[in-house]
């Protein structure tokens, strides 16, 4: 995983970039480490109307082949900028692949294409032949 660390209007110290790769590139391996992937970290100061001081964090995720994952969150503390936008793109990126394994897996029963012809079923219909059986949707009915 190509990873890339900005800071706009701020200097990103080794510290931070530390935190980073413990607080969310060790755990993001864990579970998907696609070398075409990438993960850009960009830290800011974020001056609000009022004058305030907040730190921004903003996370962005290109998954190769997947969706293109952004989390931004903003609060004084980077570090705490980088705890909270880290545990959204964690339950994103989760959420992300499980779609997909679920659309790539889906199940499909190993019945022969007259079986789900006999039972009315489409060649683009994706449900299976327990469900159309469950319906009624068989020309035995």
């Amino acid at each position: 995983m190509k990873l890339l660390i900005q800071g706009k209007q701020m200097r990103v110290t080794d510290g931070l970039k530390d935190y980073v790769a413990e607080r969310l590139v060790a755990p993001l391996k864990r579970f998907y480490d696609d070398e075409a992937s990438e993960l850009r970290v960009e830290f800011g100061n974020n001056y609000g109307p009022k004058g305030g001081d907040d730190k921004e964090c903003h996370l962005t995720m290109r998954m190769a082949g997947l969706a293109t994952i952004q989390i931004e969150e903003a609060t004084p503390d980077p570090y705490a900028s980088l705890d909270a936008a880290s545990e959204r793109l964690m339950r994103a990126c989760r959420r992300e692949l499980e779609r997909v394994r679920l659309a790539r897996h889906r199940p499909r029963s190993a019945a022969a294409p007259a079986e789900e012809e006999a039972l009315g079923l489409e060649p683009g219909d994706y449900r299976s032949i327990a469900e159309a059986e469950e319906s009624g949707e068989s020309e035995e009915a």
